[in-house]
């Protein structure tokens, strides 16, 4: 279900915070250089030698995201799409900050929200969706915007937090006691695997790869990010 107008400011400017204090450390940088690694060889076994057309929806306000990074050798334009404003990053290490702008010099910056995408139907071969709708304001309508995008045939690389059931109750049970965290604010929407898996797989013809929990971990431990690549 969608939040409210309110419920999604208040995530944003919690989201907001919490990218403008990081913006000089290199570990946060170097952990957003590398997060979400696991999905890109899956993803590189089925991506054409070529594709010219890739959107990211959600790609940070670093400007960093997923596609950039691990895939840039095999894509033409990349657009970044994020509803905040992308900021300017400050290392400490002239290195590390060189390699940022270059990677952030791939992306194509463009601040609108991923409810209603400003682009044309069947307009991108690849869209990533990286660690984005947990903390949106529909999740639903993201994932219809995204595959309205994508051509037919095209690639969705997909991930989202999820929760064991135990670990949802436990999550939801917190939250009532403490409602202003920065951890339940800007994180309003929360998945179990399989509710996940089949909103999914109502929207996209084929599943790709995907790494289902064990058993064990749906019913009870950790959170977990997981990862899909599905096909339109």
């Amino acid at each position: 279900m969608p939040i409210t107008d309110e419920a999604f400011a208040t995530a944003q400017e919690q989201e907001l915070v919490n990218w403008v204090k990081h913006t000089t450390s290199v570990t946060r940088v170097l952990y957003e250089l590398v997060e979400h690694s696991k999905l890109a060889e899956p993803l590189l076994q089925h991506l054409p030698e070529r594709t010219e057309a890739a959107l990211e929806v959600g790609v940070g306000c670093y400007g960093l995201g997923f596609l950039a990074p691990h895939l840039h050798t095999r894509l033409g334009k990349i657009d970044g799409l994020d509803p905040l404003p992308r900021l300017e990053i400050d290392l400490p290490d002239a290195d590390l900050q060189q390699y940022v702008e270059a990677v952030r010099n791939r992306v194509n910056y463009i601040q609108a929200p991923g409810e209603t995408l400003p682009f044309e139907n069947d307009a991108y071969d690849l869209v990533a969706c990286i660690n984005v709708v947990d903390h949106a304001q529909a999740p639903e309508a993201i994932l219809k915007e995204i595959h309205r995008v994508l051509k037919p045939g095209g690639l969705f690389a997909f991930s989202v937090s999820t929760l064991s059931v135990l670990g949802e109750i436990k999550w939801k049970a917190n939250r009532r006691r403490k409602p202003n965290e920065w951890l339940y604010l800007a994180h309003p929407h929360t998945y179990q695997w399989p509710r996940a898996d089949s909103i999914l797989r109502s929207l996209f013809s084929k599943v790709l790869w995907t790494d289902r929990p064990k058993t064990s971990q749906h019913w009870a431990g950790h959170g977990r990010m997981s990862y899909w690549l599905l096909q339109k």
